[in-house]
């Protein structure tokens, strides 16, 4: 493997608040106090029978308690221990109010409320992170998807940290002071106080730690959890609900093992760099993102849910730092998959039109999200299993070469006693209406990013581009693209967080984004890419030929063109607000933007990526404001009459 290919492939409540506390099957306080006892014990050599392997499906899955605020609550950022697998000792975390993942916060649409997020976290950081080598002891080539830290060179800066952190409610509609930007973190003894004002459909948002440079480690740690709007169309439905409704955070990790190989339960963070690189105090070595061999599904490896033979609704969300998970379901006793198992009734932002039935895999990204029932009722006395696989290979089977060396996510026990079958609405949300170009308003903002490489070929990066006169001499930082509506040069303005900010938007409009990777040939890499403050579709997905890009001198040679269209899956094709854009494709999306406002992100969310500089600022107005900041800036000719904001069609 090339070094480009190698380094390149994956590039509760306060004094008062009202509020309502209800959970199955939790972490309870007692179980808290055995888990520091147990620690305490272990730090005193009173130690217990340690693995290298974990039996899958020997845990019960656990489901975090439903937090229903009224007023101010108060969440606490708090240090928990908690069994991972009931074969490893426990686990030291980051947790919102001591649960892993966080409490279930529940919205009903239009209800305002505010979280003072309370940072008490102590000490530091309950991650060991390492930078390993692709050529590593062992077998194989990528070392990192393996447990322990197998001689990885220690990296005291993350050591050293403390918390620092920004909560941030994915997919929710925030003004930019309660967004939880990345450069607004507090630390421990502050807090971060945030105003909700769940003005949007009926959804499935999350929140996760959103810090500067260091998301990806603290998500790692435990600082992340599930958020649920409701309105009363979505009542009035009769989906499953009470305890038929449960949240499934799925989520990639990876442990640390002591001398003779064992696991001893720490998180790991281990990093690839190149066989040559060397890291030092004053930069960051190019490196793959990190993949964890294991799965847990809210906060447990490989659990079991005894189900009963009825419906089910399972609200699917994907934390991990990098891993794509492309979901089937397998009957254990035959090995076989069960097809049309999955009726798929929402995506990221809300419900579709109607339901659709996934005939086998369903794929989740980091950050997307899937509403799916599945109805038992026709398994009485079976057993299924979720697991993960890729394209053309047998599912359930492990795959080391293909990084999934644990397909298991999750078992299903359902009871011999069958009840009546569940009949979807043939309708889920009236209102729904796919988004083709053709629908765009006059006036639709038109915005271009790049997805690519630094000219080492080493670090993934995003490229801001604004669009400039044909006749623009090439050079650093101008490409050529030839899209469906005519040739366009477009200009590098920003590759990172620091740079200037140059797209500024008009609140409550449409807009339209293009999205274009261009990678070299062969690397598989992608993007998961994330926009704050706008609901989006998919309106085209198509491969890209981009052999006319110079990655080492940043500029196109000759146009990069369009090819064949793309299929979009069913769990990409309803409101949005994260789409995968894979190597060498472009990805548009049309949405409108919230009525909030200020300087919120856009960014991948492999989170070692937006960590080491894939995000960028943008800001967004009220449409008055935006019209008198677009006239002051024509007149400074600081970037030209349309300023940067994109172009209109």
């Amino acid at each position: 493997m090339s070094n480009i290919n190698r380094r390149s492939v994956l590039g509760l409540a306060g004094a008062g608040a009202a509020v309502v506390v209800a959970g199955a099957g939790i972490l309870g306080s007692s179980d808290l106090l055995q888990g520091e006892a147990h620690a305490a014990d272990v730090l005193n050599g009173i130690d217990e029978p340690k693995f290298t392997e974990l039996t899958p499906f020997q845990d019960p899955l656990r489901v975090p308690p439903t937090l229903r605020p009224k007023g101010t609550v108060h969440i606490d950022l708090v240090e928990s221990y908690q069994r991972l697998h009931s074969q490893l000792p426990p686990t030291r975390l980051w947790t919102y109010q001591g649960h892993f993942p966080g409490p279930t916060i529940e919205a009903h649409g239009g209800e305002r409320f505010r979280i003072a997020w309370r940072n008490k976290l102590k000490g530091a950081i309950p991650v060991k992170a390492v930078w390993a080598r692709p050529d590593g002891p062992g077998p194989g080539l990528l070392p990192y998807n393996r447990p322990g830290s197998e001689g990885g060179l220690a990296r005291p800066e993350v050591d050293r940290l403390t918390a620092w952190t920004s909560v941030h409610l994915h997919g929710g509609h925030q003004n930019a002071l309660d967004d939880g930007a990345a450069d607004h973190g507090v630390s421990p003894g502050d807090t971060q106080l945030a105003e909700y004002a769940n003005d949007q459909a009926a959804a499935h948002l999350f929140y996760h730690d959103h810090a500067m440079a260091v998301t990806s480690l603290n998500v790692a740690a435990g600082l992340v959890g599930n958020y649920l709007v409701r309105d009363p169309r979505e009542d009035r439905l009769d989906l499953p609900g009470g305890r038929y409704e449960i949240p499934l955070t799925i989520q990639e990790v990876n442990f640390d093992t002591d001398r003779q190989g064992r696991l001893n339960g720490q998180i790991l963070a281990k990093r690839i760099i190149g066989p040559h690189v060397q890291p030092t105090p004053a930069a960051m070595p190019p490196a793959l993102a990190s993949l964890g061999p294991y799965t847990t599904v809210n906060g447990v490896v490989w659990p079991y849910l005894e189900v009963e033979a009825r419906a089910y609704r399972f609200r699917m969300v994907n934390v991990s730092n990098a891993r794509i998970y492309r979901l089937v379901v397998v009957d254990e006793q035959t090995g076989q998959v069960v097809r049309n198992a999955m009726r798929l009734i929402g995506t990221d932002l809300g419900l579709l039109g109607k339901p659709q039935t996934i005939d086998e895999a369903l794929s989740l990204s980091p950050a997307e999200r899937a509403d799916i029932v599945i109805d038992f009722a026709a398994f009485p006395g079976r057993q299924l299993t979720l697991v993960n696989t890729i394209p053309g290979q047998t599912p359930g089977a492990a795959l080391p070469d293909f990084l999934i060396p644990h397909p298991q996510v999750m078992q299903f026990r359902v009871d011999r006693k069958r009840h009546a079958s569940y009949a979807l609405p043939a309708t889920l949300s009236p209102a729904f209406r796919k988004v083709t170009a053709a629908d765009l308003p006059a006036g639709t903002v038109e915005r271009f990013v790049m997805l690519s490489l630094d000219k080492a070929g080493e670090m993934p990066q995003i490229w801001e581009m604004q669009q400039v006169p044909a006749d623009t001499q090439p050079g650093d930082g101008i490409v050529t693209v030839q899209l469906p509506d005519g040739l366009k040069t477009l200009r590098r303005t920003g590759t990172v967080f620091e740079d200037t900010t140059t797209f500024f938007a008009a609140s409550g409009t449409w807009e339209k984004w293009h999205f274009i990777s261009a990678a070299p040939a062969g690397v598989p890499i992608y993007h998961p890419m994330h926009v704050h403050l706008m609901d989006f579709q998919v309106i085209d997905r198509r491969t890209v030929d981009a052999s006319g890009m110079n990655f080492a001198t940043g500029r196109t040679e000759r146009p990069l063109t369009l090819g064949a269209s793309l299929p979009v899956a069913a769990e990409e094709a309803g409101w949005k607000d994260t789409i995968t854009v894979h190597a060498n494709t472009i990805v548009t999306v049309a949405g409108k933007l919230a009525r909030q406002s200020g300087r919120v992100m856009y960014h991948c969310h492999i989170f070692d990526h937006e960590d080491e500089g894939m995000m960028r600022p943008f800001v967004v107005m009220p449409p008055a404001v935006h019209q008198i900041h677009g006239m002051v800036m024509a007149m400074n000719g600081a970037m030209g009459a349309h300023h940067a904001t994109g172009t209109h069609h």
